[in-house]
């Protein structure tokens, strides 16, 4: 397992805080990700590059190698499988899961810490994300009945001072999520199953609470995000909206107690009542070993093996049911194209509009 994990001179043996960030073969990104965290002004924590499938000369490009934590996986976990095999290497007491494509703010990773510390019952805490110019992304995030989402205060004007006070969510984004290690420990990480990315985050976040952990947003832990993207546009759609139905199948029961998604008419009213009752939702008594952290034990080559294994087998499976969309496609165009064929005239606009293509 030595050449899967290098811990650079520079970092601190003990740190407060581990900074997890999942990345593939592209690091534009990732490096002006890293400037940021190294500039700020609390240097008590680590950070955990895990390397999913990047190859060795993008890993020599990262700036100061001696000050990270490289976790090398020969394939892509995925974001939430990437996060867990970087935790088991972590040795912060908070974990701080966070996508490449960001850059903190100052003071961002100090008020996360601040939130999490002023009361041992939250198990997680979330960033206030903003777009490249400062735009409002996310303050928090409202889950509905039928598992779709929104993102409170999405658009608002970098100027606006709304959503400014510590509250209790449904969910927050993992895109800059801190996670207790005692919490962490207890859920057993992110599931693996909302392979590659999506659903995972509102999955844990639903986990902390039902295990006695309250999930909240720190306004002042700012974090911009410049949706830099790890899938493509054709496998976005398909990929979410798979992993939404196995978070609905997971969570059936529980998301009968969410409201139901709003007409656009009242939307905003609809998004005030689930904010405020988001934030009166009683949270269930901890059970008594959830206090307790477990040792964090080292990766064992088999459990590596293991986990790439897994990770190639989701991945396979991704690939068959995108296939079979394709072919679902494929299907419903060659219909559509002999029922077009049989309207008059049909036949001759089909070969006009082939000599005469549509320009991008």
């Amino acid at each position: 397992m030595g050449d899967l994990v290098r811990r650079g001179g520079r970092v601190p043996q003990e740190p407060a805080a581990s900074v997890i960030i999942p990345v593939l073969d592209r690091i534009d990104h990732l490096i002006p990700c890293l400037r940021s965290l190294a500039s700020l002004e609390a240097r008590n924590h680590e950070v955990v590059v895990v390397a999913n499938g990047t190859s060795d000369a993008n890993l020599d490009r990262l700036p100061d190698l001696e000050s990270l934590v490289v976790v090398r996986s020969p394939v892509n976990l995925g974001f939430g499988g990437g996060c867990n095999w970087g935790a088991r290497v972590a040795r912060g007491r908070y974990l701080v899961v966070l996508n490449d494509d960001t850059e903190a703010e100052p003071g961002w990773l100090e008020a996360l810490i601040a939130v999490a510390e002023s009361d041992a019952v939250i198990g997680a805490v979330g960033s206030r994300l903003l777009d490249p110019d400062g735009t409002l992304q996310e303050a928090g995030s409202i889950l509905w009945r039928d598992a779709g989402t929104h993102q409170v205060g999405r658009g608002l004007p970098p100027a606006s001072v709304a959503y400014d006070e510590v509250r209790d969510v449904d969910y927050c984004s993992g895109c800059g999520l801190l996670v207790k290690r005692e919490a962490w420990d207890v859920t057993g990480g992110f599931d693996e199953t909302f392979f590659p990315a999506y659903f995972e985050d509102v999955d844990l976040c639903l986990s902390l609470r039902s295990r006695g952990y309250r999930v909240v947003y720190a306004p002042h832990a700012r974090l911009r995000h410049f949706h830099g993207g790890s899938l493509s546009d054709d496998e976005r759609s398909p990929i979410a909206l798979r992993n939404g139905r196995r978070f609905i199948a997971k969570w059936a029961g529980e998301l009968s107690d969410y409201d139901p998604q709003p007409k656009t008419r009242a939307r905003a009213e609809a998004v005030a009542a689930a904010i405020a009752r988001a934030a009166r939702r009683e949270v269930p008594p901890r059970a008594l070993a959830a206090g307790v952290s477990q040792p964090n034990k080292p990766l064992t080559e088999i459990e590596a093996l293991q986990i790439h294994a897994r990770a190639i087998a989701a991945a396979l499976a991704l690939d068959d049911e995108l296939i079979a969309r394709l072919c679902q496609d494929q299907v419903s165009l060659d219909r559509l194209r002999r029922a077009v064929r049989r309207v008059p005239l049909a036949s001759r606009f089909l070969r006009w509009a082939a000599r005469h293509p549509v320009a991008p």
